[in-house]
């Protein structure tokens, strides 16, 4: 089961803030921020964005939707992207299978990165 409280109170503590910090970030009370921990309060849409922008959060997560783990890929190449997608497959195909050596497409995606790094 969701629990929004719960989320914003462990969000908030692992970036070292405590209610009060994070109220006057979002020009909001202490007691507010203790109420929506304790789902006693549900803040408005425009207070969520907020909240999300000051823990550096998607909207998703803190309205319980995790979504699957990204890599963002912004700022590399297309050849620097197209390897790393390749080695995220070859990742996934290879996850619970015993490997004693490296298969011919692991040499290769080996080979693309060390060209690339000595390219540059």
């Amino acid at each position: 089961m969701y629990d929004f409280g719960c989320v914003l109170k462990k969000l908030r503590r692992e970036r070292g803030l405590t209610q009060k910090q994070l109220g006057s970030r979002l020009n909001l009370s202490e007691a507010t921020i203790s109420k929506y921990e304790s789902n006693t309060a549900a803040p408005p849409f425009e207070t969520m964005r907020a909240i999300a922008a000051v823990l550096d959060v998607s909207l998703d997560l803190l309205y319980g939707n995790e979504p699957a783990a990204t890599l963002s890929l912004r700022g590399l190449s297309e050849e620097q992207s197209a390897i790393m997608q390749d080695l995220a497959a070859l990742f996934r195909s290879q996850n619970g299978a015993a490997q004693k050596r490296l298969s011919d497409e692991q040499y290769r995606i080996l080979g693309r990165i060390t060209v690339n790094f000595i390219a540059k």
